[in-house]
C-alpha cells in the first residue's frame, strides 16, 4: 500500500485542484507552525519551504508557490505575491496598475517535492493579462488575472477548466510524470 504525502497547505481551493490532478496519488493537507519564506525568487521561496516542512514533518510531501510577474513592474511582485497581495489586496493592486498601459503578465507555480532523498522541482508558466475591474471572487489576485485566450479571469473558470489550463495543472502534470517515473513508491 502506498503511504499518501503530505500536501503544505491550507488553501482549500489548492487542495480541490491537486486532488484531481494528482489523481491516483493522495496526499495528506498539512500546515506549518513557521513564518513562511519569503524573497522575490520563486525557486528559492520553495526551496526554502520544502526543506523546512520536511524538517518538521519527516515525511514525503509538495509545496507549492504561484506568482504573478507583472512585465510593466520589472517582473514584480514573483514570489512576493501573497505578501503584496495581503498587503494592498484588490483595489490597491488595482490603483497601482490603473496608469499602466501594458497590463502583461506570467503567472508562474513552481512545486517542489521533498522525499528525503532529494528536492525535486516541476515549474510551469501561463501568460495573461491583469484586469482593469475585478471577475470572480475578489479575495485573490485570481480575480484580476485574464489567461491567455480566455474572456474571463482565473478566479471565474470552473474547476474543470482550471485544471486543464493553468501553471498549476502544467507543474502538477509534469509532477504527477515523475511520481509515475518512480520504481519503488514507498514515500
Amino acid at each position: 500500500m502506498i503511504k499518501p504525502m503530505r500536501f503544505v497547505t491550507g488553501n482549500k481551493r489548492k487542495i480541490e485542484e491537486y486532488t484531481r490532478l494528482l489523481e491516483p496519488y493522495t496526499f495528506i493537507p498539512v500546515r506549518l507552525i513557521v513564518r513562511e519564506p519569503q524573497g522575490d525568487d520563486q525557486r528559492e521561496i520553495v526551496r526554502r519551504k520544502v526543506l523546512m516542512a520536511f524538517a518538521e514533518k519527516r515525511a514525503s510531501l509538495f509545496v507549492d508557490h504561484t506568482g504573478l510577474s507583472i512585465e510593466a513592474w520589472n517582473e514584480l511582485p514573483g514570489g512576493l505575491t501573497p505578501e503584496i497581495w495581503s498587503k494592498l489586496g484588490m483595489q490597491g493592486f488595482l490603483r497601482l496598475m490603473q496608469c499602466e498601459t501594458n497590463r502583461k503578465v506570467t503567472l508562474r507555480t513552481i512545486i517542489g517535492y521533498c522525499c528525503s532523498r532529494r528536492i525535486q522541482i516541476f515549474e510551469a508558466e501561463m501568460q495573461g493579462v491583469v484586469a482593469t475591474q475585478p471577475d470572480g471572487a475578489g479575495d485573490t489576485w485570481e480575480c484580476l488575472f485574464i489567461p491567455e485566450g480566455f474572456d474571463k479571469s482565473l478566479a471565474s473558470l470552473t474547476v474543470e477548466e482550471r485544471i486543464k489550463v493553468t501553471a498549476r495543472a502544467k507543474a502538477a502534470r509534469k509532477f504527477k510524470k515523475f511520481l509515475d517515473s518512480q520504481a519503488v513508491r514507498t514515500w
